[in-house]
């Protein structure tokens, strides 16, 4: 008994050892690693690392669009880790927050729509709006968890809850992705007494390379609004995303939105968009979710959106209680030529669009829908042709040539049409 119990002392010995040597080899290979990751990445750049025994602190601008973003890593070595999930035994594990010293302008304006003043947050962003986990497992496993935290907040006569959200994203130590999904929490927004907007808690999954290409699925089972046009509900909402990498930075990317229950002022009760962009950059891509997303609406430039080459084609299928409706577009827009002078020619972006547009509907469908003003004045100038109580219609446009129904005609008199402007 007295060999047994030397051995457990010199075992515990050992390992105590272990423990406090292990975090000192760990660090220096932890920052030479980092270092050689960041230098593969132009956009990212660390401009502060300080490494002490048992953990390490860094400093990293991320370098977006319109300005850098300053991040701040606290850094703890393993083997033994103190995760907010509790211990875990790996090489490392760290958390990185904002700081507030550097913050792209657009990711501002975003957070604080939602979050409020981010100088309410304490200094340094102490309380930062987001936060992402790392956590470099010892079984060829990097779990990165993005974390939104929840909100409660008042301002006027409107009020915001959220109950946060997080996005986890795992890969191997190669950096191929693994199994990825992410959670939202109920959002609620209150104008008054009025109940704005409401998200019941959804769900999602995602394989998706650094690239672009793969997939990604989002389940909505629950979103509510009610404004001025009257309370709308939508129920098991889904959004699917399928990329392909189809040249160097160039994606084919094919979205699917689906709502297969509806409930409104509308006849309205069922809608799927499908969405093919047969060749986007990278750079075009960025630029319409820049331009579209994160945009405000009140400042957003139209000539500027649309300054770039965009390749869409869109099927749209609405069911109503009046009958079917269908969109079908193949958009092939060039881009606005540089220097083109528009003051006097409000139609000049049609000489460098190409395309087709073809709209089916039930008559009764189309003339109680929304649309019933330009319905009206597109059937009375006999652009919407009927067929057996269906409503179509066929537009062509080549080199600013416009035909309607086979026809030629001006693409001035078509647009009044459709402002109802004769």
């Amino acid at each position: 008994m007295k060999a047994l119990r030397y051995l457990l002392i010199a075992v515990s010995a050992l390992l105590l050892l272990a423990a406090l040597i292990a975090p000192r080899l760990i660090g220096p290979k932890v920052e030479e690693v980092l270092q050689q990751q960041l230098a593969n990445q132009p956009n990212i750049e660390l401009t502060g690392y300080q490494r002490g025994w048992f953990s390490a602190e860094a400093l990293t601008l991320l370098k977006g669009k319109d300005g850098a973003t300053e991040v701040f890593s606290e850094i703890k070595h393993g083997p033994l880790l103190f995760t907010s999930r509790g211990p875990r035994i790996g090489v490392l594990y760290a958390k990185t927050r904002l700081t507030g010293n550097e913050l792209e302008p657009a990711l501002r304006r975003q957070l604080e729509a939602y979050y409020g003043s981010l100088d309410d947050l304490g200094p340094g962003l102490k309380n930062s709006p987001i936060l992402v986990e790392t956590l470099v497992g010892a079984n060829n496993r990097v779990t990165n968890t993005l974390r939104l935290q929840s909100i409660d907040r008042n301002e006027g006569d409107q009020q915001i809850q959220f109950e946060g959200a997080s996005i986890r994203l795992v890969t191997d130590y190669r950096g191929q992705q693994q199994d990825s999904s992410f959670k939202l929490g109920e959002f609620v927004r209150m104008d008054g007494h009025r109940e704005a907007l409401y998200l019941q808690s959804g769900t999602g999954e995602f394989k998706l390379d650094p690239s672009g290409a793969g997939t990604l699925q989002l389940k909505l089972p629950l979103v509510r609004t009610n404004n001025d046009s009257g309370p709308l509900e939508l129920r098991d909402v889904t959004l699917s995303y399928t990329g392909k990498l189809v040249a160097r930075h160039t994606l084919n990317v094919q979205t699917e939105l689906s709502l297969p229950e509806i409930q409104s002022s509308t006849p309205a009760s069922s809608l799927t968009q499908r969405v093919n962009l047969p060749e986007i950059s990278y750079d075009d891509l960025h630029h319409y979710l820049y331009s579209l997303l994160l945009s405000p609406s009140a400042q957003r430039s139209w000539p500027q959106v649309f300054a770039r080459p965009l390749k869409l084609q869109q099927q749209l299928d609405i069911a109503t209680a009046n009958g079917p409706m269908q969109l079908q577009l193949d958009v092939d827009w060039k881009g606005t030529p540089k220097n083109h002078s528009v003051q006097n020619d409000k139609l000049f972006w049609l000489d460098n669009l190409n395309g087709t547009a073809n709209i089916s509907a039930a008559e009764q469908a189309l003339m109680q829908s929304p649309l019933i003003a330009q319905a009206s004045a597109l059937k009375q100038y006999g652009f919407l042709q009927e067929r057996d109580g269906q409503l179509n219609m066929l537009l062509q446009l080549e080199r600013g040539n416009l035909q309607v129904n086979g026809q030629l005609l001006p693409a001035d008199l078509f647009i009044l049409a459709m402002t109802s402007g004769f």
